[in-house]
């Protein structure tokens, strides 16, 4: 794997925290240009394409220099999607973190991921069935991923710390950057998962809290394990999101089913009744992990950022622009339908919503779909 160098290391930050570039696009760009350097020499041209009015604004060269100190001096480190210390099953997904910002011991991603959510108003029994699910399946040598939330997040990480024999034993992703323990009453359990496994987070320091960056966590968490167990959750509750993430990035969805009457009981009753496996205790899961390991073992990596340079001249791309404009409206739309719908190129389609988004046209959504914003500059 061809290494970045520190310029380029510097351009991929710059490139991340620019305005209306979020994972999808970032990795569409280095596709057709080879280089977060040379996306950044063409991208004011495909903003303007896409109808940008105003010079769009790269992150400058200094902020994604303070990134990197700002790292060093919280005792974290940068790692970027092409180095082999980049967790391999996150890397399979289409739209992971270009890069991770993380605290702890980064050897904790050699071990295969396995996650365990649920709600943060959890029963009892809900949180002493994921601290007993989480040791069991860590001493049989997985790496339990779980968010720090309240409830059944906080008892999967203490779950896996109790073998105190056991070295990095637990991932928490964080909807923060990396430097904060949010909610702040978990910041013990902030420091115990720093020394026995790592913390990461997408997210630069400076990112305000949002309500909105828990659910891109979330892909996070089910994209770093193999599988992913759901203990209490409503219906409409962020572990579902982490379940239908997921299942999108063809990882197994596990469930324990309780009381019809109990609201908590919602969310995993109707992942079963979706289809999600069914558990009583650990082996249930680690019977079906095992083979599940060995399958993604033989997997290959998405080459996502492999170097593809846009086929067409400007006059075919606007009869591709044109067409796929009266198929796009303010309705989510799925990719996968509009490429069937259209018959247009698929990389001739992604170059334009590339544009449209960075031009502040278009917004992603979950399960590659997309819509238009009329907030035009």
């Amino acid at each position: 794997m061809k290494q970045l160098t520190e310029v380029e290391k510097i351009n991929w930050i710059r490139l991340i925290m620019s305005d209306n570039i979020g994972p999808i696009t970032f990795n569409q760009l280095l596709s057709f240009y080879g280089s977060a350097s040379e996306a950044i020499n063409n991208i004011n041209e495909l903003a303007h394409r896409g109808g940008r009015k105003k010079p769009y604004e790269i992150a400058s060269v200094e902020a994604a220099e303070k990134q990197r100190q700002m790292a060093k001096e919280a005792g974290a480190e940068i790692i970027f999607r092409k180095e082999e210390a980049y967790p391999k099953l996150l890397k399979m997904i289409s739209d992971a973190p270009p890069l991770l910002f993380v605290k702890g011991n980064a050897d904790t991603f050699q071990k295969p991921g396995f996650a365990i959510v649920g709600t943060r108003n959890a029963s009892v029994n809900g949180k002493n069935l994921a601290r007993n699910f989480a040791r069991i399946i860590a001493q049989k040598g997985y790496n339990i991923v779980s968010g720090m939330a309240r409830g059944i997040d906080r008892a999967a990480h203490s779950g896996a710390m109790e073998n105190e024999s056991i070295p990095l034993v637990t991932t928490a992703v964080l909807g923060t950057p990396i430097n904060e323990a949010y909610p702040a009453e978990n910041s013990d359990i902030y420091q115990s998962i720093s020394e026995r496994g790592c913390l990461v987070s997408e997210f630069p320091f400076g990112t305000p809290l949002s309500p909105r960056n828990f659910p891109r966590r979330n892909r996070i968490i089910s994209g770093m394990s193999l599988g992913t167990l759901v203990i209490e959750a409503q219906k409409m509750s962020g572990s579902l999101i982490t379940a239908r993430e997921a299942a999108n990035q063809g990882r197994e969805v596990f469930a324990v089913p309780g009381s019809p009457i109990d609201p908590r009981s919602t969310g995993p009753n109707a992942l079963i009744q979706d289809g999600a496996t069914m558990v009583c205790g650990p082996d249930d899961i680690l019977n079906a992990l095992d083979q599940i390991h060995e399958f993604h073992l033989a997997e290959n990596e998405n080459n996502i950022d492999t170097y593809q340079p846009i086929p067409m001249n400007e006059q075919e791309l606007n009869e591709v622009r044109t067409t796929l404009m009266g198929s796009l409206g303010p309705d989510i739309t799925s990719i996968d339908t509009l490429i069937e719908e259209t018959g247009l190129d698929t990389r001739a389609i992604n170059i334009i919503l590339v544009e449209l988004e960075l031009a502040g046209r278009l917004e992603r959504h979950p399960g590659n779909c997309v819509s238009l914003l009329y907030n035009m500059e």
